[in-house]
């Protein structure tokens, strides 16, 4: 199997096979499980981001292999996991295979090693209507060996903790292989070691669509113009990251009214990880800070982060970061320390439709209040 230094070689390896987008190769599928683990992690997202620019610069190799060493030192379950995994060391002789049921037939799609049947299955159904074998179930069979260690990792972890990283396996690898089993997502990890994993938006049509439109606002309520969206910064979205703009990806914006008072800007602006987007948050709020007119305001929590600022009678704003995206609902309109309460439910919608976004959802949120 090896010892830890090769099996931080092998993940780096594969790791920067797949900045380069070099197709197949050892342990690509679970290569991406590795990534998004390292996802996770503030130095892990770093260390991805600076791989991904230059695949070949040493010290960007060295970064990814310190970030990989400190994931397995901080989680053994997952370290031991991996060493059943063509990452492991020596690569296992089972292949992995899609196959149909025993009785061959489009009905069942299974990923599995090893001739012969186990016991050791994880199942994920699409439809809970379908029956099993189904078309939109998926089967993951591991070899009687791998299936010793899972038992040996359960003993530790608990069950739970060893299905999740099977069902990530399997969803790495159906991934890499362009199925696509709906458009809804088959497994949100969770656990103590499993944060919601979100993923990066960069295409500008995808942040566009997380902005409400007139069917996702209350009645009255009138869009002003069409939105706009692009790559980095631009209009109504500036870098928020000095000296590394390249780690914001995408924003979109687009502006409410209720005739004949208030407006409302609703921004949506994504960043390479979660810490670039808190880097950012902190940015904005100086941005509003240094306003002389600033003043902080109370609001409930919504996301990861929020705070609120008015200015004067007239604008208030609430700023929010959910994972890797950053929100703000800017209000024009008088009596704008009164009317920033009423903002929440517009903060709330648009965080929800980010999130729907983030875990590869169509966002489709609307707000249920009625007026203005």
């Amino acid at each position: 199997m090896g010892d830890g230094r090769e099996l931080v070689a092998g993940a780096v390896g594969a790791l920067v096979r797949l900045a380069r987008g070099t197709p197949g190769g050892r342990g690509q599928a679970v290569a991406e499980v590795v990534r998004a683990r390292l996802r996770l992690l503030p130095e892990g997202a770093r260390a991805l981001s600076a791989i991904e620019a230059d695949p070949d610069a040493p010290a960007a190799r060295a970064e990814l292999a310190s970030a990989v060493a400190r994931l397995l030192a901080t989680d053994p379950g997952f370290a031991q996991y991996l060493t059943t995994t063509d990452l492991g060391g020596t690569a296992d002789p089972n292949t992995v295979q899609l196959r149909t049921d025993p009785n061959p037939g489009p009905s069942t799609v299974q990923l599995r090693t090893g001739p012969g049947p186990d016991p050791t299955t994880v199942q994920l159904r699409v439809d809970p209507d379908t029956p099993a074998g189904g078309p939109s179930t998926v089967q993951l069979r591991v070899d009687p060996a791998a299936a010793g260690a899972a038992r040996a990792l359960a003993a530790r972890r608990g069950n739970a903790a060893v299905l999740t990283v099977l069902a990530l396996v399997l969803i790495a690898a159906l991934v890499a292989l362009g199925i696509n089993l709906g458009s809804r997502p088959l497994l949100q990890p969770t656990g103590p070691d499993l944060a919601h994993a979100a993923r990066t938006i960069r295409d500008p049509a995808r942040v566009q669509g997380v902005l409400p439109d007139a069917a996702a606002m209350p009645s009255g309520w009138q869009q002003q113009g069409a939105p706009r969206s692009g790559t980095g910064s631009g209009p109504g979205a500036p870098c928020l990251l000095p000296g590394a703009c390249d780690q914001q990806l995408a924003y979109a914006t687009v502006s409410f009214s209720a005739p004949p008072l208030p407006s409302v800007q609703f921004t949506v602006v994504t960043f390479s990880s979660a810490e670039a987007a808190g880097r950012a948050f902190d940015t904005r709020l100086d941005l509003l800070n240094a306003r002389g007119d600033a003043a902080p305001a109370a609001v409930q929590a919504v996301g990861d982060q929020s705070a609120a600022r008015t200015r004067g009678d007239s604008t208030a704003e609430t700023v929010v970061r959910v994972d890797s995206a950053l929100l703000y609902v800017h209000y024009a309109g008088p009596g704008a320390a009164v009317a920033l309460p009423g903002l929440t439910p517009f903060v709330r919608l648009l965080a929800e439709r980010t999130r729907q976004a983030e875990d590869g959802r169509t966002p489709d949120a609307v707000l249920h209040t009625t007026g203005g």
